[in-house]
C-alpha cells in the first residue's frame, strides 16, 4: 500500500503563505531544491487543491521557458511531468498539464482506494485539501521544510482541530538555516 505524504514549505510560525497570500520567502535555494527533487522522485501521483495546482502547473513548461535553467530546475520539471496529478476543484474546466485529471470533490474513501492500489507513494498539497486528508486520518507522513522567517499570519500548514501523535523519521539542516523534518503519523 502506498503512503500519502504531505510536504509543505513553511515559515517558523507554521504558515505556507503570509496574510496577503504571498510566499516568495519560501522559494528554495539550490541546496534545498535538490533535496526536494530527491524526495519527489518517489511520488507517483500528486493530489492538489486548485490554488496550489495553479502554482505548480508552471513545471509543465518550465523546461521550455527561454533562458538557461540550472540543472536542478530542469530535473524538477521532468520529475513533475512524469507524475500523475489529481486536482480537486469545482471550478477548473480543463487541466493545464498532461497526466492530470480533475475531481470535483474530495472523497476520503476514493483516496483510501487510491492508496491501496497505487504502486508508488502519493503526495497531497494545498493546505485546505491536506486539511481534509488530515481530518479523515489519511496522512501517513508529514514533511516540513521550515524556513528561517516569521511571517505573522496567513494560511496555516496544519489544520486546526486535528491531533495526531508523530514519530520523527528524518531531519536535515541546510546551510542557510532551513530545516527539514519528516514524521510518521502514528494516530
Amino acid at each position: 500500500m502506498a503512503k500519502l505524504i504531505t510536504t509543505d514549505i513553511v515559515s517558523l510560525d507554521g504558515f505556507v503563505n503570509d496574510e496577503n497570500g504571498k510566499f516568495g520567502w519560501s522559494e528554495p535555494v539550490e541546496e534545498v531544491h535538490r533535496f526536494l527533487n530527491d524526495l519527489d522522485r518517489g511520488i507517483g501521483t500528486h493530489l492538489y487543491g486548485r490554488r496550489l495546482y495553479d502554482v505548480m502547473s508552471y513545471w509543465e513548461t518550465a523546461h521550455e521557458q527561454p533562458g538557461d535553467h540550472p540543472d536542478y530546475i530542469l530535473d524538477y520539471s521532468e520529475i513533475w511531468r512524469s507524475a500523475d496529478k489529481i486536482v480537486y476543484s469545482s471550478t477548473l474546466e480543463e487541466p493545464r498539464s498532461a497526466r492530470t485529471r480533475i475531481e470535483r470533490t474530495f472523497d476520503p474513501e476514493a483516496v483510501r482506494g487510491l492508496k491501496e492500489s497505487a504502486t508508488r507513494d502519493l503526495a497531497i498539497g494545498g493546505a485546505n485539501l491536506a486539511g481534509h486528508a488530515h481530518r479523515a486520518g489519511l496522512i501517513d507522513e508529514v514533511c516540513l521544510v521550515i524556513c528561517p522567517v516569521i511571517v505573522g499570519g496567513g494560511t496555516r500548514a496544519l489544520p486546526d482541530g486535528v491531533r495526531r501523535k508523530l514519530t520523527l523519521l528524518d531531519q536535515h539542516t541546510f546551510s542557510q538555516g532551513t530545516i527539514f523534518v519528516r514524521y510518521r503519523v502514528d494516530g
